[in-house]
């Protein structure tokens, strides 16, 4: 077996072991750590739904890696098969992949008044 081959099936594990722990932390948090006052305190395994959510970001940070990694590996495939050697198609494809992103992160974010300041912080606490 070559090392190629050895390469992409630890890369393909490696995907398919990031996406099922990304899933895992999603529905961790979909549906045991509910947010909110009344689930303050609220733990599995000894973390809280805020490391829990640091734990999803982080696992997404590795699976985008690498997918991209997996993209690099196979861009003959991509150039061959996926856009049939039009470049056109192939740039679209990457400028979209890569819009989305830069989009969400641009985005102006909203600031509601009514869910600010100080007495917004008191009753959080209180």
């Amino acid at each position: 077996m070559s090392a190629k081959v050895i390469y992409l099936r630890f890369l393909n594990l490696s995907l398919w072991l990031a996406g099922s722990a990304l899933a895992s932390t999603g529905l961790i948090l979909a549906f045991r750590l509910f947010s909110g006052r009344e689930h303050r305190g609220s733990t599995l395994w000894g973390l809280d739904r805020h490391t829990w959510g640091d734990i999803h970001t982080w696992l997404a940070y590795v699976l985008i890696f690498l997918v991209a990694l997996h993209l690099l590996m196979h861009v003959r495939w991509l150039w061959v098969v996926a856009c049939k050697r039009d470049l056109k198609k192939l740039l679209v494809g990457v400028l979209l992949g890569l819009a989305l992103p830069v989009v969400a992160l641009l985005w102006p974010v909203e600031h509601d008044e009514e869910l600010s300041g100080p007495g917004y912080r008191h009753q959080i606490k209180g």
